[in-house]
């Protein structure tokens, strides 16, 4: 019980900052999953269109506000993505620095209860840092393969209609 107390306890400190973080993270991914099946919708549908089936004599060309939707969509998800994966790796550096932030104030500390307390304060920032990293590591192993393989339909579509 020591353990989940004293997690909630420090919740409202330093420990509040980090799920911030987070919880801006999760908005980031959404938005990167919205981003993506954007793409995906432009990408497959344009295509689908630009190909035809050659039996039915329908051939639908791509237009020049095709390939520019398709290129802002892909930088809308590449930039939706980047932020997402690089507040992934802020996430020990967070829980670190409450680590520090914690141990300074214990250095001024002579008494053991105050020392004692921001100890645990200190571990808890770490515990949640580390929490965060690898729950969105572990979501990134979901989206990433999706994104590189729409950036490369996304290529293929656009350098084969820019020529």
């Amino acid at each position: 019980m020591g353990f989940i107390s004293a997690i909630v306890n420090n919740f409202i400190g330093y420990d509040l900052v980090i799920v911030g973080f987070a919880v801006g993270n999760a908005i980031i991914y959404f938005l990167t999953k919205n981003e993506l099946a954007r793409m995906n919708e432009l990408i497959h549908k344009t295509s689908d269109l630009s190909l035809g089936d050659s039996s039915e004599g329908h051939v639908v060309a791509l237009g020049h506000n095709d390939l520019v939707a398709i290129k802002k969509a892909r930088k809308r998800t590449n930039l939706c993505y980047s932020i997402f994966v690089n507040i992934i790796s802020i996430f020990p550096l967070l829980g670190l620095l409450g680590t520090v932030i914690s141990l300074i104030f214990t250095a001024g500390n002579v008494g053991l209860e105050a020392t004692q307390q921001y100890f645990m304060m200190s571990l808890t920032s770490t515990f949640w840092g580390m929490i965060f990293a690898i729950t969105y590591k572990i979501m990134d192993a979901f989206i990433s393969p999706k994104i590189e393989m729409l950036n490369n339909d996304a290529e293929r579509t656009i350098v084969k209609r820019d020529v």
